[in-house]
């Protein structure tokens, strides 16, 4: 006869109140460790992903200018670019995404602005760097990194103008008489770009 199988020893025989206590604290530490492994994963990966795509954008600006008697050179270099990267590296390297790496350098060439933009995700910095408004890209870089917003609060709070309504309520109020509150409004309408933008509202879409 073979050797028989010993039936499995009963995983409740073994554990006591004290001794489950202590595997869920061991398997809690586990969880935590592995956390922290890909925290510290995302975050190097970040930072590296980050410095690339600026330093890539900060070659193509001065490659751009190297050629700049051609006016059309911009666009050939970033089309036959992304055709070569694309053959050696596979997807990720369209025209576009080239050209936001040349935006990424252009709105923050300065090494301190870059350093804030280091500790968000290629998607914050997208589209903050989209507003005109260099002050509010400031605003946006810091509460971002301060307030830990993710991509989705980010959008929303720019789509709603968190930081004008913030500049809003910080001016002082001022009382104005029927008449200058009237002239105030006319001067408004009949500012040039007002009225430019106005009338592109409807024909424009954000990108």
């Amino acid at each position: 006869m073979g050797d028989r199988k010993k039936p499995p020893v009963k995983a409740a025989k073994l554990v006591t109140n004290e001794s489950l206590q202590g595997e869920k604290r061991f398997f809690a530490e586990i969880a935590a460790l592995l956390r922290e492994g890909r925290n510290a994963a995302y975050t190097a990966v970040n930072l590296a992903m980050v410095k690339t795509y600026w330093e890539i954008g900060r070659r193509i600006v001065e490659q751009e200018q190297r050629g700049i008697e051609h006016a059309d050179y911009g666009e050939y270099l970033i089309v036959g670019l992304a055709r070569y990267l694309g053959d050696n590296f596979g997807r990720g390297f369209s025209e576009s995404n080239l050209r936001n790496f040349r935006q990424f350098y252009l709105t923050f060439p300065d090494e301190i602005r870059y350093t804030l933009c280091s500790e968000l995700g290629w998607s914050h910095i997208r589209l903050i760097m989209r507003l005109d408004d260099d002050k509010a890209r400031r605003y946006y870089l810091a509460e971002t990194r301060e307030q830990h917003w993710s991509v989705r609060t980010l959008e929303r709070n720019i789509r709603t103008g968190h930081y004008e309504r913030l500049l809003s309520s910080q001016q002082p109020t001022v009382r104005k008489s029927p008449a200058a509150a009237t002239r105030s409004a006319h001067d408004f309408i009949k500012d040039p770009y007002v009225s430019a933008r106005w009338t592109c509202t409807c024909a424009c879409s954000t990108t």
